[in-house]
């Protein structure tokens, strides 16, 4: 693939995870996965520590996360572009941090100066082109029949300020998540690479891979979050480890792709088959970052991360193609809004799954080709598939395929994919 250049909780963390923010996730015991990021044996992981304090120099990356969250939950409450954009091109200083308003919780940051200032996410995120967004119907894109990349997208999403198209289309699902694969995941996946290559990068290797962590957003002490007997697989997304009273966010906080690597792993480990993506992703962030430290090689610890990153992923699509097919179960005949329980929850599924869909992409060694990931986004569609003659049993028939592709691709257990 070319290179260029990134829910949970609602109650600002659905607004972030699940929504699509940015925390989420946790897990205790689990297995290690083959080098494709699959299932491979019960082999318990255990953290050994904590990331070193030097962590708290990503402070773009926390800002990232919690710009990202601010625009699906501004989103969802249909405010005026001009403050969508603010958010995306870098907001005010004094500007509240959107995540985190209305929680009993103190904070050490509530303002974007307070962790040094907002990030231009339009500067920052990738200008690839994305996969089939040439086939978007006008209601969608900004330019019908061409290739866009996701900075284009967000931007004519965020000038709509509305948070789904007359089509369906999530607006405010493809624009947080698609700053989270475009920019978190596509710069933590370069720069992972980058050292699986040859354990090195042209710049201070420390702090590229503070960086790294960064995006992935986890916390320093991730084992004390992380609760796989809870659904989100965390104790909570904001904790006061340290006792000092406030919550750091740039130590103390989960934010979506360690959230996500939690949740899952919860989801894996209540089957019986259990597949620790937090803990051997942070362990495998660890343990490079001690590499460094000492002046070893971090090349394998860098794989490592990047493959249990890149196989949470994607879960998340097939995640939620379970959440449409769960849907379509009591839809007869034609897919059509009226038809569904819950047209909106159906609408946000498909906006999430192809979102994950798009950010699989941006890791220039995925396990699965561009032709690949073109196959699934023909089987997900442009859009809902509202009102276009297609049947709930075909449609759904489809997105099995799309499972059938990743399940084959990451060799995840039967028993994982009807519990994601």
């Amino acid at each position: 693939m070319q290179r260029s250049l990134f829910r949970y909780t609602t109650a600002f963390l659905l607004p972030l995870l699940a929504a699509g923010l940015v925390l989420t996730g946790c897990d205790s015991t689990g297995s290690n996965m083959d080098d494709n990021g699959g299932d491979s044996g019960n082999e318990d992981i255990a953290i050994q520590g904590t990331y070193p304090a030097s962590a708290s120099s990503y402070a773009d990356e926390v800002a990232i996360n919690l710009q990202s969250a601010g625009l699906g939950i501004r989103l969802e409450n249909n405010p005026s572009a001009s403050i969508l954009q603010e958010i995306y091109t870098g907001p005010s200083s004094d500007r509240s941090i959107r995540r985190i308003s209305g929680s009993s919780l103190t904070f050490d940051q509530t303002t974007y100066s307070d962790i040094g200032g907002g990030v231009d996410l339009s500067a920052a995120i990738s200008t690839e082109n994305l996969l089939r967004s040439d086939q978007l119907v006008a209601a969608d894109t900004d330019q019908q029949g061409q290739l866009r990349n996701a900075d284009q997208l967000i931007s004519y999403y965020l000038s709509q300020a509305q948070e789904t198209s007359s089509n369906g289309v999530d607006f405010s699902q493809l624009s947080e998540k698609g700053v989270a694969g475009a920019l978190s995941y596509y710069e933590g996946a370069e720069i992972l690479n980058d050292f699986a290559d040859d354990g090195s990068v042209a710049s201070d290797p420390a702090d590229k891979w503070n960086e790294a962590f960064g995006h992935f957003g986890a916390p320093r002490d991730f084992a004390a979050f992380l609760d796989y007997s809870s659904g989100e697989g965390l104790v909570g997304s904001f904790q006061d480890v340290d006792g000092d009273g406030g919550i750091d966010l740039t130590s103390e906080a989960v934010y979506i792709w360690a959230g996500y690597t939690a949740e899952r792993a919860a989801a894996a480990e209540g089957t019986g088959n259990p597949n620790d993506f937090a803990r051997r992703a942070f362990e495998a962030f660890r343990q490079g970052r001690e590499d460094i430290a000492n002046g070893n090689d971090p090349s394998d610890h860098a794989r490592t991360a990047l493959n249990a990153w890149e196989a949470t992923v994607a879960v998340n699509v097939i995640h939620y193609v379970n959440g449409m097919q769960s849907a379509l179960e009591n839809v007869s005949g034609e897919v059509t809004k009226e038809k569904l329980d819950s047209p909106g929850g159906f609408e946000d599924s498909w906006g999430e799954a192809k979102a994950f869909a798009w950010a699989l992409q941006f890791n220039d060694n995925s396990t699965l080709d561009d032709d690949q990931l073109r196959t699934i986004h023909d089987q997900l569609g442009n859009d809902p598939p509202y009102g276009e003659g297609v049947d709930s049993s075909t449609y759904s028939g489809d997105l099995d395929k799309v499972k059938e592709e990743i399940q084959g691709a990451y060799s995840f257990e039967d028993a994982n994919v009807s519990a994601w």
